[in-house]
């Protein structure tokens, strides 16, 4: 129930919240690009300062395995990480089993 005194402001009050509402979809649905990655290219032109073409296929193929891998033992770490504050892995066997992953990690990223 709304108070007399407030019967007048409810169409306003409720059109305001409404726009703020649109307002906030509005903002949250525009695709902004990451910081310092600029406005995407066209595929048909270079950038200005660009001297060299697109890299090739198979190289773009590689970054993403990379990608993937790296993701994986991202998890990997995670969930070693998680077993070590549970206290259900030893000391010991965590640094053998970080030393493992690290040493995977060095030998993805030097491809």
């Amino acid at each position: 129930m709304i108070p007399s005194r407030l019967d007048a402001l409810k169409w306003p009050l409720v059109g305001g919240f409404a726009g703020i509402f649109v307002l906030g979809a509005l903002f949250l649905m525009r695709k902004t690009a990451p910081a310092g990655m600029g406005a995407p290219e066209p595929a048909g032109k270079p950038a200005a300062g660009r001297k060299h073409a697109a890299p090739p296929a198979h190289l773009a193929e590689a970054e993403a395995h990379v990608s993937t891998n790296l993701e994986a033992i991202k998890d990997i770490l995670f969930r070693l990480e998680l077993r070590r504050q549970a206290g259900t892995i030893s000391e010991e066997e965590y640094a053998r089993e970080r030393a493992k992953i690290e040493k995977t990690m060095r030998d993805i990223v030097r491809g």
